[in-house]
């Protein structure tokens, strides 16, 4: 997916919506609005801790959907409603998936950062999420059964660490707002204090490049106030590493704003960043296998590609972004296109 940064700054900072506590019916959703599909449906029967439910999921051109209702009734997921929005939040941990129904199709981001998997889609006036979507940022884990079309979902087995989002600055001044956010781990771990203070630079290196340019700038434009955020979403958290993305938004009075990205995994036993040999080397020949699942034929895709390549993992794959000043280009390759049959991510 080849993104323009300028514009998808402007767009994530209107979808990352700050959601209340009213509550509403998912019936209430306009039908105008549906993005309505009654070609190829089959109903799939959901699954939780081993229970039927009587809410039924939907199998579409070899997508698996979640009726929002589900996670909300059965799965007893915190899901909220803001009716002026027209917007959903779902989650209450260091993950919160945005899902903004005002558009022609829904809009979906996970803590104001939306990648090419977030998905999402109204069916005769019922909100769906892609199964993927629970397992990579819910931290549900879901088993497909083809022959029975039962999905068996349980809560994910995740690290034995807790997260917090700390907040460097939250500054308000006439010319500029500056709102980095940021993850902290705490755990037992030997590597959790490296993988904070790896993170803390971060932040406090994007502030103080900011504050720069405003310095070199001697302010902003008259009536068009800069702003500077960070935020970031945690895409794999299990079996001793975690991975996430970190996303930098500037705007400094001009039309549009920029945005950049950065991927660390890690290692939570001695804190290691690691790179993308580190996650596939039970196949050394990694980069090959991606170059032929693009057809060779993507010169921007060739030009990024190298072991320092900006990436994060999913609990299917692995997606690297490559980024110049007017694009993010997204490219997802699952584990069984790059991965030996029966191998795992991390191991050799």
């Amino acid at each position: 997916m080849k993104i323009q940064t300028k514009q998808l700054g402007s767009l994530l900072l209107a979808a990352a919506i700050a959601i209340g506590g009213v509550t509403a019916s998912f019936s209430e959703l306009h039908a105008a609005s549906s993005n309505s599909q009654t070609a190829q449906q089959t109903q799939v029967t959901l699954k939780w801790n081993g229970k039927a439910l009587e809410t039924k999921g939907l199998l579409i051109k070899g997508q698996t959907l979640i009726p929002i209702a589900a996670l909300r009734d059965d799965l007893k997921l915190p899901v909220a409603y803001n009716a002026s929005e027209k917007a959903y939040t779902i989650g209450a941990n260091y993950n919160k998936l945005t899902i903004s129904t005002g558009y022609d199709e829904p809009y979906v981001g996970v803590n104001g950062v939306s990648t090419d998997d977030m998905k999402a889609q109204l069916i005769n006036g019922k909100l769906y999420i892609p199964i993927g979507n629970l397992k990579v940022y819910l931290g549900i884990d879901a088993a497909w059964n083809a022959p029975a079309k039962t999905v068996s979902m349980t809560k994910g087995q995740r690290n034995e660490i807790s997260i917090r989002t700390v907040n460097l600055s939250q500054e308000k001044m006439d010319t500029a707002t500056y709102d980095l956010k940021y993850p902290q781990f705490a755990g037992s771990q030997a590597g959790v204090e490296k993988m904070n203070a790896v993170l803390k630079q971060h932040a406090e290196q994007v502030l103080a490049q900011a504050k720069q340019q405003m310095q070199e700038m001697g302010g902003s434009p008259a009536n068009q106030p800069s702003k500077f955020e960070s935020t970031y979403v945690v895409t794999y958290n299990r079996g001793g590493y975690v991975s996430l993305i970190m996303q930098d938004y500037s705007y400094l009075g001009s039309f549009d704003g920029t945005t950049s990205r950065t991927g660390y995994t890690f290692s939570l036993a001695d804190g290691a960043q690691l790179e993308l040999g580190d996650v596939l080397k039970a196949n050394p020949d990694y980069k090959k296998a991606m170059l032929k699942k693009v057809q060779d034929k993507d010169g921007f895709f060739r030009r990024g590609l190298s072991d320092h390549s900006d990436f994060y993992v999913t609990g299917t794959g692995v997606a690297i972004f490559i980024q110049t000043y007017e694009f993010i280009s997204d490219y997802y390759f699952a584990f069984t296109d790059l991965l030996p049959a029966g191998a795992k991510p991390f191991s050799g």
